[in-house]
């Protein structure tokens, strides 16, 4: 089969006659583990064109990715780089993230001062040595890049890291690793970058912004592919889309991208020259508040009385007044670094700060005698960072019988009866297939459907999801929400974390803003 992108109608205001070969895939098939995939396949990017790759979570998108930067083995035909080689280009992947991370690195050090003081700061992380990896200890002279000081400047103003550099990667939130991973590897001057759901875990400013800022990039030599579900954002600038399904591989070409395909082709589309997402789409900003008052009748599960949290000197949360009561459903909504992780850590008994503040968990004082793992019996928690952190050797079962004992990774015997509740979890999210997997090799998507069958499993009194629909295609996004506004249990709660509007589940009933630490609404 073949994708031969010379014959397909070009957008509007995109000059052909100047094209050359940027890539080739020649008759290709890929290894992965003991499968082989994309057996006889053909395709080719030019050197004016800019790419999507857009498909449902599962059809191999970030797998065609890593063939094409090397980082699987080609089987079958090759890969021609008409600009050089691979080395030459830049994936952005959200769980290469964990190779920053220690082995010996768990999800709570964040939290701790003096934990991961180990750990490379922002600073480091973006600096010529770091991104070069030359070790300081080494005698051999490295020739400095006198560009690089003004281009990292230029890409630290651009995408607002200055408050970021004092930091330890591991102190940052899911939407702060994403802006710092992505300007590292555009430091690396790139020929190709491939942003593998780049506007995951972004407030709804910076997605404007950033889209923005990428549309600028596609103007000069730098090429982009953008990889996503069909319902995230193509950016202005992006000439060319390949939409994959899962089923078997047949060329469609020539193809306007609104005309209808039918969804058992993977499909070659080209898209215009404008944005995908819908401009009259609702916005979190545009939410009214909720009035739904307070049944004081009901249990409080959460108080928090003047809490204030601050690492360093600078304060994270300030004045901090929250209760949340049985059978409420609060939409916790703020942008990237207003504190609304810190404000879930403290709930969640990961951050010691709770011991210097007024808070109350299920009837509790923290502080009082009551241990870290009696409160996460009750919590159901599932969090985009937490895959980060499982074993590797990990199974997608092992994954969802975890959350019986509230570990990162299983190391408990489960009962009968918790093996056939995670067994019928994994049915419900629709993974049962995939339970003797290892959960590395999941994709982004599925993992994050493991991860909240993990938070289900033991049926908590509250359920904390943040961003739990994170690259998820539409379909699993709304198996999700459907999932979540289906519990029926009178005495729980849940506190949803979102920065997109069409996540948000029907059956919230409470919101609640924050702003730089501050309660605005």
């Amino acid at each position: 089969m073949s994708l031969n992108c010379a014959t397909c109608f070009a957008p509007t205001g995109i000059a052909r006659t100047m094209s050359q070969p940027f890539i080739t895939l020649n008759n290709i098939a890929v290894r992965v583990y003991d499968q082989i995939m994309f057996a006889g396949l053909s395709w080719e990017m030019l050197s004016d064109q800019h790419w999507a790759v857009i498909g449902p979570n599962g059809a191999g998108k970030s797998t065609l990715m890593k063939a094409l930067c090397g980082a699987l083995p080609i089987v079958q035909g090759e890969i021609v780089y008409h600009f050089g080689s691979s080395d030459q280009i830049a994936y952005v992947l959200f769980e290469n993230q964990r190779a920053v991370l220690r082995d010996d690195a768990f999800y709570q050090a964040r939290w701790n001062i003096g934990v991961s003081e180990d750990e490379p700061s922002v600073a480091e992380w973006l600096s010529e040595s770091g991104i070069r990896r030359i070790n300081p200890f080494q005698v051999i002279e490295h020739e400095p890049d006198p560009t690089f000081a003004a281009r990292q400047a230029d890409l630290i103003e651009r995408l607002e890291l200055q408050s970021l550099l004092a930091k330890n990667i591991i102190q940052l939130s899911n939407g702060e690793r994403r802006k710092v991973s992505i300007a590292r590897a555009l430091l690396k001057q790139p020929r190709l970058v491939i942003l593998d759901n780049p506007f995951g875990g972004l407030d709804e400013r910076y997605r404007e912004r950033f889209s923005r800022n990428l549309e600028n990039l596609m103007q000069g030599d730098l090429r982009v592919i953008i990889v996503g579900t069909q319902r995230d954002e193509i950016p202005v600038g992006i000439t060319n889309v390949l939409e994959l399904s899962h089923l078997p591989l047949r060329a469609v070409q020539g193809l306007r991208a609104k005309r209808e395909i039918p969804q058992s082709d993977w499909r070659f589309l080209v898209a215009k020259n404008a944005p995908r997402n819908d401009s009259t789409q609702v916005k979190l900003a545009d939410l009214p508040t909720l009035t739904h008052h307070a049944d004081v009748s009901r249990q409080i599960l959460v108080q928090m009385q003047n809490v204030h949290v601050a690492y360093n000197g600078a304060a994270i949360l300030r004045a901090v007044n929250w209760t949340v009561r049985e059978n409420e459903r609060w939409a916790l909504l703020g942008a990237n670094g207003a504190g609304k992780t810190t404000l879930l850590s403290l709930i969640l008994a990961d951050n010691p700060q709770a011991y210097a503040n007024d808070i109350t968990l299920f009837g509790k004082r923290r502080g009082s005698g009551e241990s870290i793992w009696e409160i996460k019996q009750r919590i159901g928690w599932m969090s985009p960072e937490l895959q980060l952190y499982y074993p590797r050797d990990a199974t997608c079962f092992d994954v969802v019988c975890s959350g019986w004992f509230d570990s990162v990774g299983l190391y408990h015997q489960c009962a009968t009866e918790q093996r056939a509740r995670a067994q019928q979890w994994l049915r419900r999210v629709g993974l049962a297939e995939h339970a003797a997997t290892a959960f590395a090799q999941l994709a982004e998507g599925e993992q994050r459907l493991a991860l909240l069958a993990r938070a289900l499993v033991k049926n908590p009194t509250l359920l904390v999801l943040d961003e739990p629909c994170q690259g998820l295609d539409e379909k699993n996004r709304d198996r999700i929400l459907q999932t979540i506004d289906a519990m029926r249990r009178p005495d729980a709660s849940l506190i949803y974390v979102t920065h997109r509007a069409d996540e948000l589940p029907q059956s919230i009933t409470h919101i609640l803003r924050l702003e730089q630490g501050h309660i605005i609404g």
